[in-house]
């Protein structure tokens, strides 16, 4: 685990600026809608949206909850619970695949990619970090350790997911982080730190913000955890 070696966040001060920062979460997740008009927050089962899987998918065929391997970066716990947009019916036996760039915004196997800009992307060719895939329990849940996406060249922090039920693929899409969570993870750990300088792309201008917005829970200097609701059609 590599954090920034600033020890400001262990400063009475800055554990002030923590509680502010996870009393802003919650306001953060539930409004974010109304900052983008496009990703929404999921608080029950609303359908999400199918905003395709991009240009950085492929299945390792990696059957794993811990998705990390060697990337180094702020621990990040997600929970996704699956459930039917008709009537709200969690779905068991649901087989969710994620997706990642990781803390220099760089997707395991492809080579051609800018990540954070000055980075070799070299390492990323041949590689399958930061991708698994998982099957929904009983009560529609799937859970990952990974650690928080980056950002990169024109996009905003999020993980990518796919959902299918049986054979079909019944959805592909983004979660998304409140902009509070990105910032505290990039002034307080490493190896985000070093880029955070350079980031443009934010929740309110990413291009492609289609998704569903993750609720966080805590986000300090263990790591991050939060969950979603991710409401599918059926056949």
């Amino acid at each position: 685990m590599t954090r920034s070696r600033s020890p400001s966040w262990r400063t009475g001060s800055v554990d002030l600026s923590r509680r502010r920062h996870l009393l802003a979460l919650s306001a953060c997740a539930t409004t974010a809608s109304l900052a983008t008009g496009r990703a929404v927050a999921q608080t029950a089962c609303a359908l999400a949206d199918n905003a395709g899987e991009g240009p950085f998918y492929f299945d390792p065929s990696l059957v794993r909850s811990d998705i990390r391997d060697d990337r180094p970066g702020a621990p990040l716990t997600i929970a996704i619970q699956v459930t039917r947009a008709s009537d709200c019916a969690t779905l068991a036996a649901a087989r969710v695949d994620l997706w990642q760039a990781d803390a220099i915004g760089l997707y395991s196997g492809y080579e051609n990619q800018r990540g954070v800009g000055g980075v070799d992307p070299s390492s990323a060719a041949g590689r399958s970090y930061l991708r698994g895939t998982q099957l929904t329990d009983g009560d529609g849940w799937v859970r990952f350790t990974t650690i928080f996406p980056s950002w990169y060249g024109g996009r905003t922090p999020h993980l990518h997911f796919k959902v299918f039920v049986g054979t079909d693929e019944v959805v592909a899409s983004q979660l998304f982080f409140p902009d509070a969570t990105s910032a505290y993870v990039f002034e307080h750990w490493e190896p985000y730190a070093s880029h955070a300088a350079k980031r443009t792309t934010f929740n309110d201008n990413d291009p492609l913000q289609q998704g569903v917005y993750c609720d966080v829970a805590r986000a300090d200097e263990t790591g991050v955890d939060a969950s979603v609701v991710v409401g599918v059609e059926t056949a």
